[in-house]
């Protein structure tokens, strides 16, 4: 039983973290991060003038 119980609280705790760091709107998840990156890059992207 013991066992048990430690196997289902493992499992909460990695779906806490999966949802906080993964999947979570913030700034400090790893969506966000990509999302700040991309948004740097594509701004990066439109400020060159190539072919103009």
């Amino acid at each position: 039983m013991k066992n048990l119980i430690i196997i289902i609280g493992t499992i909460l705790l990695g779906v806490v973290i999966v949802n906080t760091m993964v999947l979570g709107d913030s700034e400090t998840s790893l969506q966000g991060a990509a999302q700040s990156i991309v948004e740097r890059g594509v701004q990066s992207i439109d400020s060159m003038e190539i072919g103009e």
